[in-house]
């Protein structure tokens, strides 16, 4: 009896760890993904610019720039924040997000070495690969986790219409048109700052 008594005692302290955990990251992550959300709706918006205007896809490269303007960013917004526990929860969140960038690069890698070795070989013809549509789809599955990890309808609900809408924007806009990239305008509006605010106003209420 005893030792079902610590067994059941053990359970409800790791769940009670979790769910702190869990909220304590919710409550931490409004200002982030405003930040991040208007980040990326900024490069995007910077990128379609110089691009129409000098017909370059190599200011793609800015969103390494981005990238690093934003952990910068983090690292002054939770100088004082509250710290979040070591569990489960926060451990999978990283690992999504962590698993998203290394995709991304090496999505982004490998369509340069392909580039590369079509022009080493001598093959002709445009590079068919819609990089754009992949990183658009794993950053919506990514947002639907972590708002399913965090138990917060919101992210997850936020990150399916943000992934529709941007799919349907890449539909109709014409393929190697610099404007599909304000398709990450869309993300950045409905995938990171709207719940960002919702998060953050109920952090202040």
């Amino acid at each position: 009896m005893g030792n079902n008594f610590s067994a059941e005692n053990s359970l409800r302290l790791i769940a009670e760890t979790i769910e702190r955990s869990r909220r304590t990251i919710a409550r931490n992550s409004g200002k982030p993904l405003i930040l991040w959300g208007v980040l990326v709706a900024l490069t995007a918006i910077v990128i379609w610019a110089l691009w129409s205007k000098t017909g370059s896809a190599a200011w793609n490269f800015l969103w390494f720039a981005m990238t690093a303007i934003g952990a910068i960013c983090m690292r002054f917004m939770t100088r004082n924040s509250e710290k979040v526990p070591d569990t489960e929860v926060s451990r999978m969140l990283g690992k999504i997000w962590m698993w998203f960038g290394i995709f991304s690069t090496g999505f982004f890698a490998l369509v340069w070495a392909a580039w590369g070795i079509r022009s080493a070989i001598g093959i002709e013809g445009p590079l068919r690969v819609d990089l754009t549509l992949i990183i658009v789809l794993m950053m919506g599955l990514c947002g639907t986790l972590s708002g399913a990890a965090l138990k917060f309808k919101p992210i997850s609900i936020s990150s399916v219409v943000a992934t529709a809408l941007s799919v349907l924007f890449l539909m109709v806009m014409p393929e190697g048109s610099a404007l599909r990239i304000l398709t990450f305008v869309i993300l950045g509006l409905f995938a990171l700052i709207i719940p960002g605010v919702i998060l953050q106003k109920q952090t202040n209420d």
